[in-house]
């Protein structure tokens, strides 16, 4: 081939790799990732995970209680999956609009992430579970490996109602006075599957990675109607 005819290819490639971008490279770079996973699921190195949510006792020689059900997913550890949650927790003070879509900030990035797992051929390392009534859940059969553990719990229905001038009212018709919401509690660890081996988490009210609010509605205050009694001068 001629030196033209190799430079003409060079820039048929660069193109195609530019073309690719960088969903095709992240992508590249997930499979890469679970590759070592999917390689030792179907062999001996496996391994299980057990998770307990309680409640600190109040009173020395009690005994914990167990936290209402928690859900939790299992994924395997991603640092940039990681650092996302991690720009959520860091952004959660610096306005009430980033306090209040925390919520949904850390969902759109979990489910992203389990997205990209399923494109990938690894939706199976994806292992969603609940604790029972004891607090107790155990994921079995595990790969060997470093995985990232979150897990949550809703708490109760709540409804706060807010003051709101009548002008104010009336400039902002969609402005909610009664919001209703409930506090979500998020915990978070890091853990290490070794073959033949159970780790342990462990979930208490004081090792609470970050709380946020799930605002699930609002009502509207309508504006005061005009006086028809005319005003004095």
């Amino acid at each position: 081939m001629s030196r033209r005819g190799l430079r003409r290819a060079a820039l048929i490639v660069a193109a195609g790799v530019a073309v690719a971008g960088p969903g095709m490279a992240a992508e590249t770079d997930l499979a890469n990732l679970v590759e070592p996973y999917l390689k030792a699921r179907g062999g001996e190195a496996l391994g299980v995970v057990t998770a307990r949510a309680y409640v600190e006792p109040t009173r020395v020689g009690a005994a914990p209680t167990p936290q209402p059900p928690v859900s939790m997913v299992l994924l395997p550890y991603s640092a940039e999956f990681e650092a996302e949650l991690d720009a959520v927790k860091a952004g959660l003070r610096n306005s009430v609009d980033t306090f209040t879509q925390a919520v949904g900030r850390i969902e759109s990035a979990r489910v992203e992430y389990e997205r990209a797992l399923v494109t990938v051929g690894a939706g199976e390392l994806v292992r969603s579970e609940a604790t029972d009534a004891q607090g107790l859940v155990e994921l079995t059969g595990l790969p060997a490996g470093d995985w990232l553990l979150l897990a949550w719990r809703e708490g109760a229905h709540l409804s706060k109602h807010y003051k709101i001038r009548d002008q104010d009212a009336k400039r902002y018709p969609d402005l909610p006075t009664t919001v209703t919401y409930s506090m979500v509690t998020y915990w978070r660890a890091r853990v290490t599957v070794r073959r033949g081996e159970t780790a342990e988490v462990s979930m208490s009210d004081r090792s609470v990675w970050m709380t946020a609010p799930r605002q699930e509605g609002g009502s509207s205050k309508p504006p005061r109607p005009p006086s028809s009694t005319p005003k004095r001068r």
